[in-house]
């Protein structure tokens, strides 16, 4: 029953507004540079936020809807992984490289809020699908930002734009597979407390 921790509750709050306040800096960043991996993370600071809030909402719910509740969250984990498919494609056909500086610093301020975010759920990052979709989704985060700050600096070294485009392929993926975790967990979960 570690998801009825007060501390988890506080944790999934803040953690929802944060990432709620970083889409739109990072998605208004992003647009504006016509970066990949930053537009990429964006839409996933949004997901976030709807998953930490949900988590939130679940807290009290029985076993059968928790699972349901991560099989929410698996799928609005697929959802992020090809919206950032899209996003490679859409550069690919229309071109650009990111202004790499203004990448790098949003990158850096979205790692510093995942890394927190991540710090403040690490004691609840065991559990049912809720409360592993929850840690899971934010632990990619993090790993996804520092990506991104790499990335920046190839760009920045190389003035190409490949670079970014393989970060929102692997951002992509990350999603993709934290998503199939997940859903076949919740999916586990279902046929159990059916």
């Amino acid at each position: 029953m570690k998801h009825l921790d007060p501390a988890y509750r506080s944790a999934l709050i803040v953690s929802a507004v944060l990432n709620l306040l970083m889409f739109f800096i990072e998605g208004g960043v992003g647009w504006w540079i016509g970066s990949t991996a930053l537009l990429a993370d964006a839409i996933d600071f949004f997901e976030d936020s709807g998953i930490y809030a949900l988590g939130v909402l679940a807290l009290a719910w029985p076993a059968q809807r928790r699972a349901w509740a991560g099989l929410g969250v698996g799928y609005a984990m697929y959802g992020v992984g090809f919206v950032a498919v899209a996003q490679v494609i859409a550069r690919l056909i229309y071109g650009g490289m990111p202004a790499p500086w203004p990448m790098a610093e949003t990158a850096a301020a979205a790692l510093a809020v995942n890394a927190y975010c991540a710090y403040r759920l690490s004691p609840h990052k065991h559990g049912d699908a809720s409360v592993r979709s929850i840690w899971l989704s934010t632990r990619n985060d993090t790993v996804v930002n520092a990506l991104t700050i790499v990335t920046a600096g190839a760009v920045a070294l190389l003035a190409k734009a490949w670079p970014d485009l393989a970060a929102g392929i692997i951002i992509a993926a990350i999603n993709l597979w934290g998503a199939w975790q997940i859903v076949a967990q919740a999916h586990g979960e279902l046929r159990r407390n059916a």
